[in-house]
């Protein structure tokens, strides 16, 4: 009885110490993120990193959840993937065992929060400037187009003003006027 009642207690120590470890911890980089900016989620172990079981990492975005096998050789713990955000908010982001074909579920789950800033506004494009003497008549087109009127002894400038793609320089010295106007053949 002393016997069996030992050989038990070993084994039962044995495989308290050979319990493995699980699903440990979500990290996100960068915190915070700008929208349409790609994160890197990397999900590590806790304790001794299992060598063969299936996870799945929900996005909270409406996107597909993805599932990743563990089995020692392409697939080992810290696990790293790639993700892009379309939209600013807030996200939780989880890692949860999951059994997917022969590996069954890693143990346990874990989270991390993730913010997602708004995409930088777009750069307005630079105003048409007039030489000097002159000043802007009226309103720049949806083309870039734009008239400049000259004052009093206003000279017309060396070098051509630069134009848009859709736009071409004219300059009239009767009227005083010289800008950018829609290309002819463009419209």
């Amino acid at each position: 009885m002393k016997f069996q009642l030992s050989l038990f207690l070993g084994l039962a120590s044995s495989l308290a110490f050979a319990q493995q470890g699980g699903i440990g911890a979500v990290k996100v980089e960068p915190n915070p993120a700008k929208a349409g900016q790609e994160v890197k989620i990397t999900i590590s172990a806790e304790g001794e990193a299992p060598s063969f079981c299936g996870m799945v990492v929900h996005f909270d975005d409406g996107s597909e959840s993805r599932q990743i096998k563990i089995d020692g050789k392409d697939g080992k713990f810290p696990a790293t993937i790639a993700k892009t955000y379309a939209k600013a908010g807030s996200y939780s982001i989880k890692a949860e065992g999951k059994k997917i074909t022969t590996h069954f579920p890693c143990v346990g789950s874990a989270t991390a929060k993730l913010v997602v800033e708004g995409a930088p506004a777009a750069a307005k494009p630079a105003a048409p400037a007039c030489p000097e003497g002159y000043k802007m008549s009226g309103k720049v087109g949806k083309t870039g187009d734009f008239v400049c009127k000259g004052g009093k002894g206003a000279t017309p400038p060396a070098q051509p003003l630069a134009c848009g793609e859709a736009t071409e320089y004219f300059s009239n010295d009767k009227s005083k006027q010289l800008g950018c106007r829609k290309a002819k053949g463009k419209k």
